[in-house]
């Protein structure tokens, strides 16, 4: 009868057969072990910024959009891609169908606009626009805060 001990080492289990024989298994798919990385990753590059921020005026300030949403940098990239291309498009159409159209699907239909650039452009200035007062809006409430 063999007894054997598992002894975890790195990224190994290390099979230790009647104290005499060593042999290693390389751990597949770990969900902890993928948990813990992940963690430590995220709180080295959140003391990353601490450590680098500093409060001195308002344009001085760094933002980070992934402390706001829970996704890695790494996905973020390619979400932030998308949601560049397809949410002002939305915009663009629904600015369109309100506006234009007068919630009237009809009119709607009749609008000779079937030019993606054209609906995306529409609805990445009414984005801006949005933008820039939340902006105005968030340098107001940062220096009256200072005050």
């Amino acid at each position: 009868m063999l007894n054997f001990i598992l002894i975890r080492y790195n990224n190994y289990y290390i099979k230790k057969i009647n104290s005499k024989r060593f042999y290693m298994e390389k751990l597949v798919n770990d969900p902890y072990l993928n948990t813990v990385k992940i963690n430590l990753a995220d709180k080295r590059i959140k003391h990353k910024r601490d450590k680098n921020t500093k409060r001195d005026s308002f344009l001085s300030q760094k933002v980070y959009i992934t402390d706001y949403m829970n996704i890695s940098e790494e996905v973020a990239s390619i979400i932030f891609l998308i949601a560049f291309l397809l949410i002002p498009y939305g915009v663009g159409v629904l600015f369109v169908f309100l506006i234009f159209a007068k919630n009237d699907i009809d009119i709607f239909k009749r609008i000779d606009i079937d030019e993606y650039y054209i609906l995306w452009s529409i609805g990445y200035e009414i984005i801006a626009l949005f933008l820039l007062l939340f902006i105005f809006k968030s340098a107001i409430n940062f220096k009256l805060k200072r005050l």
